[in-house]
């Protein structure tokens, strides 16, 4: 699926890859090597979560899976838990991330009204497993809801139901079964709620730049706690930046790319030692065949989005 050239700049996206289409069909970022993950539970990832899974499990299988391909430095982007698997990786392998850039970064602990309704979507979802719903219906649809409420304020465009339709059609071999709800809990809920804020030492093992672009419309996650994330790193002499996107929910790098690529572009510019290729005539995101089947289902075909969503599809 990806074609890696050892001597580009490697940009790693880690979470449930489909979500990073707009990132994979942009020209711009496509001068780079683009490689992304599906992190455990997520996607067709397979095998089991463990117990204790957190930040610290999930870079290390970052840096082993870049190490299987045999790449020794690279660039990490990541959303939200991504993002502090990030800032987690470059902890733990200073000499390997050359840069870290985080859109709607976790704050230092998690909220104790958000970890609520984490919890609540997780109750919605075993409740729906357990009774036999369909994923549209009943306890699953209301625990879907909340997801969309959390991730694009309960406004989905038609990319991102498309996204949405391609991962219901495999959250049920992940998520459909009632004996692991265990680790659904670790990841969904105990990943978030048990995190402890950063330390001054750890973060000064971090040895490269860090951009952290914060969502305005994050229904989540205030701007206050970005900025108290970056003013712990600078208090541990880390290079950090924070910007800001107006009218962007939570899950910003998908509603809207072209502010979050172009930030993203700026900044690998900014980080890159030498010179990258050009940008490509065209490309195509190795997303795009499957999430054009989808929108095809989509009988809303006159909506306003419409154009928005066909240049990603360039």
């Amino acid at each position: 699926m990806f074609d890696v050239t050892l001597d580009t700049p490697t940009g790693v996206i880690t979470f449930n890859y489909i979500i990073y289409h707009p990132q994979f069909a942009d020209r711009e970022l496509r001068r780079f090597n683009l490689v992304a993950l599906d992190l455990r539970c997520h996607g067709r990832t397979v095998g089991p979560v463990g117990p204790g899974y957190d930040r610290e499990v999930a870079a290390r299988d970052v840096h082993q899976f870049m190490e299987a391909l045999q790449i020794p430095q690279y660039h990490l982007f990541g959303m939200s838990m991504g993002g502090c698997i990030a800032l987690q990786t470059a902890i733990f392998f200073p000499e390997a991330v050359q840069s870290i850039f985080v859109v709607s970064p976790l704050p230092l602990t998690e909220p104790p009204d958000v970890a609520e309704g984490r919890q609540e979507i997780f109750d919605c979802w075993v409740e729906g497993v357990r009774s036999g719903d369909s994923i549209s219906s009943g306890a699953m649809g209301d625990s879907i809801m909340g997801a969309l409420q959390l991730s694009v304020n309960g406004q989905p465009s038609r990319i991102f139901k498309a996204m949405l339709r391609r991962s219901i059609d495999i959250m049920p071999q992940q998520w459909g079964d009632i004996d692991r709800m265990d680790e659904l809990h670790t990841v969904f809920v105990d990943f978030f709620t048990r995190r402890e804020a950063y330390t001054a030492s750890a973060l000064q093992r971090i040895a490269c730049p860090v951009k952290l672009v914060h969502c305005l419309d994050d229904i989540a996650y205030m701007p206050e706690t970005t900025e108290l994330v970056a003013a712990r790193m600078r208090a541990a002499h880390v290079t950090v930046d924070v910007e800001y996107v107006p009218g962007a929910p939570h899950f910003g790098a998908t509603t809207h790319p072209k502010e979050i690529n172009e930030i993203f572009h700026r900044f690998m510019l900014m980080c890159c030692t030498s010179i990258p290729p050009p940008i490509p005539d065209c490309v195509e995101s190795p997303f795009a065949e499957e999430l054009a089947a989808a929108l095809s289902m989509d009988s809303d075909s006159g909506s306003d989005s419409d154009n928005e969503d066909r240049e990603f599809f360039i």
